[in-house]
Parts: C-alpha cells; sequence; structure tokens
C-alpha cells in the first residue's frame, strides 16, 4: 500500500483532483471532512472547542461553523488553538481509515493543511494542486458566497504554494487552462 497526501490551498480544487485519483482507484480520506465530523460529534473536541470559544459557539448543539471560522482566521493564536483540538483527532481517525482499508493499494489523505498538522510525515509521497490566487479567489467566493476580503484572509493563514511544493514530489497545476486528468494520469503511471 502507498499513501499519498494530496494538498493545495483553499479553491486550488484539490477536492476534485482528489475524486480522479478515486476514479483511478485510490481510498479517499478527506481530512476536512472528518475534521467537520469530529467537532460536530466527538464530545471531547465539542468540549474543549467550547471551553475555548466560549459555549455559544454551539448553537442548540450545532457549530457554528462561519463564526469560528471568522475567529480563527483573525487570530493565528487561536487558528493554532483549534488546530491542536482537531488534529490529533483527525490522525487517530485516518490511522482507523488505513487499517480499514489495508488491503487497497493507495490512499489517499487530501487535506489543505498537510504540511502544517505534520500529516506529510505519514506519507509515501505528496502532491500539491496550485492555481493562480484570482482563481482561487473566485472559487472559493463563488462556491462558498463569502467575499473576497474573507477569501484572501483564508488563503494568508494557509502555506505558500511555494511553501508546500518543499513538501511535494508533484504540482498539479489546476488554472483551468491546463488539462488536470493527463497531470494525474502522468503521477498514477509513474508511482502507482
Amino acid at each position: 500500500m502507498k499513501i499519498i497526501g494530496l494538498t493545495g490551498g483553499i479553491g486550488s480544487g484539490k477536492s476534485t483532483v482528489a475524486t480522479v485519483f478515486e476514479v483511478f482507484g485510490a481510498k479517499l480520506f478527506i481530512a476536512d471532512t472528518e475534521a467537520n465530523v469530529i467537532t460536530a460529534t466527538h464530545p471531547v473536541a465539542i468540549k474543549r472547542i467550547s471551553d475555548v470559544f466560549g459555549s455559544e459557539i454551539y448553537q442548540h448543539g450545532i457549530l457554528d461553523r462561519k463564526a469560528l471560522s471568522a475567529i480563527v482566521f483573525a487570530n493565528p493564536d487561536k487558528l493554532q488553538t483549534l488546530n491542536s483540538i482537531v488534529h490529533p483527532l483527525v490522525k487517530e481517525a485516518f490511522d482507523h481509515f488505513v487499517l480499514k482499508h489495508s488491503a487497497a493499494p493507495y490512499i489517499i489523505m487530501e487535506s489543505a493543511i498537510l504540511v502544517q498538522c505534520g500529516f506529510y510525515r505519514f506519507t509515501d509521497f505528496n502532491v500539491l494542486v496550485s492555481a493562480p490566487e484570482d482563481v482561487r479567489i473566485q472559487r472559493v467566493m463563488q462556491r462558498n458566497g463569502i467575499s473576497a476580503e474573507e477569501v484572501r484572509r483564508r488563503i494568508s493563514a494557509q502555506l505558500t504554494d511555494n511553501q508546500t511544493l518543499e513538501y511535494c514530489k508533484y504540482n498539479i497545476v489546476n488554472d483551468g487552462k491546463r488539462l488536470i486528468i493527463p497531470q494525474i494520469e502522468a503521477i498514477w503511471n509513474g508511482n502507482c
């Protein structure tokens, strides 16, 4: 089995790339989705998040993600605190996923912050999905219905593509001009 880390900043198109890898036959673990499940259902996470950000961050038992995002993307220390709560639980879930799919030849861990949280250390190699910032901003504004300023704030909270590329063996360019499937196929045929 090979474990492939797949990363890219918000709006880069890493989810689309992950889906193509899945079609090729890889098992897909989406760290962001798992983090959302954990913050919504894991008793330890809920208690710690409530303790740090106030009980009002959960309205009728449901995490106010918009309010939490506004807090953590405006304050790097708060973001680091949130990550210290959630990342170990995501890693634990990933370990269970790998055990469950131990017969699979390839597992993809998709994570926007693969490098920042250290998950890159648990992979055989990593792939960066990159796109120009203006393309990313437009994608996220359309997808999430948030302002360009909010998208820029989220982008600034992440590593740059150049910083992330230092940890990656491959870079898939998803700029809307180059086809992504041939880029994915080249990686798949060369390593998998």
